[in-house]
């Protein structure tokens, strides 16, 4: 198979890329002039420079493709909504338009359990349950995800590409940019505390294990068309998973609690701040971290076993251990760079 990654260079899509590569498909990659690819040239596979916001170089990155998959996006809680609207939702459009100029016959897209409806995360959610409707203010990941995931199902349902959805937990693993530095940044900071009672369960998923099931869908018959939550069934709760980080890290585990009424509130006040200083610091606690961090509920990822034959294999603390070790071997930035 010849497969095309978008976002190759990214957390999710550097476990794709190795993965297909493992599996002995041909591999493009495709990545921005800025995006730093030395473990991509370490894999050997074919670089296309290009952007999801330029549409032509994505016309020549699908060219002789028999896949597309799409891990491409605006992934952070906090940046302007233009930045979402550009990347996250006119990119799964541009990609997705590319593709099928191509006449590429699958496209697997990376959605994410955050499109779920708040209001229905309790206890176990099934792709089934309700999607979002009513965003909070600058809840634009969220948001932007949902759009993203409606345009995919558009081309699906009016034939014009055969399109599988993978909806991931809270990624854990090796070359993790965002979800446990923004855990330690947490935990070191004045705000640090267990938000609720801290023995909520969260849907957690090691970043490795959410390759092999996008592929599995991407490339099984079963998979056209389809959704999958993709969890591992391990329950962990806030309070392992923090303790988890301390150990791993060193940094101190919370000594306290705060009520979540009193968390979401900080966490706007926090917002605010940021927004009249033009966003030039990410807050240290947002409403978005706390939906991820202290809701309790659990992906079900039975369909994806059922159908799929996929199954999570990485333990949380494992998927740790192998983040923090590649935090720690990465090399030093220069000062000011």
């Amino acid at each position: 198979m010849k497969a095309l990654v978008t976002g190759a260079s990214g957390f999710l899509g550097s476990h794709l890329v190795a993965r297909l590569v493992e599996r002995g498909d041909s591999v493009r990659a495709l990545v921005r002039a800025s995006s730093d690819v030395s473990y991509l040239k370490k894999l050997g596979v074919e670089l296309a420079v290009g952007d999801v916001t330029d549409f032509d170089s994505l016309r020549s990155a699908c060219q002789g493709v028999d896949c597309v998959f799409h891990a491409a996006a605006m992934v952070t809680d906090w940046a302007p909504w233009s930045d979402f609207e550009a990347i996250t939702i006119r990119g799964t459009e541009n990609t997705l338009r590319a593709t099928t100029e191509a006449g590429v016959s699958r496209f697997l897209d990376v959605s994410t359990d955050g499109v779920y409806a708040l209001g229905g995360l309790r206890g176990r959610v099934t792709e089934e349950s309700p999607l979002e409707e009513r965003f909070g203010r600058w809840d634009y990941y969220r948001r932007s995800k949902v759009a993203a995931e409606r345009i995919a199902r558009e081309y699906l349902e009016s034939g014009r590409i055969g399109v599988s959805i993978v909806r991931p937990g809270v990624l854990l693993g090796e070359r993790d940019r965002v979800m446990l530095p923004g855990l330690m940044a947490f935990l070191r900071s004045p705000s640090a505390a267990y938000l609720g009672k801290g023995d909520n369960r969260l849907p957690y998923v090691y970043v490795g294990d959410v390759a092999e099931a996008c592929i599995l869908a991407a490339t099984s018959e079963k998979g056209l068309g389809q959704t999958y939550n993709v969890a591992s069934s391990e329950e962990v709760t806030q309070r392992e998973l923090f303790l988890a980080v301390s150990e791993a890290t060193g940094v101190p585990a919370p000594r306290r609690k705060m009520p979540l009424r009193l968390a979401y509130g900080l966490a706007f006040l926090m917002e605010v701040a940021s927004v009249l200083a033009w966003r030039r610091v990410r807050p240290a606690l947002t409403r978005f971290a706390i939906n991820l961090i202290a809701l309790d509920y659990q992906e079900d990822s039975s369909k994806a076993k059922r159908e799929l034959g996929w199954k999570a294999q990485v333990s949380m603390r494992e998927a740790i251990k192998r983040s923090v070790e590649w935090l720690e071997a990465r090399p030093a930035r220069p000062v000011g760079g």
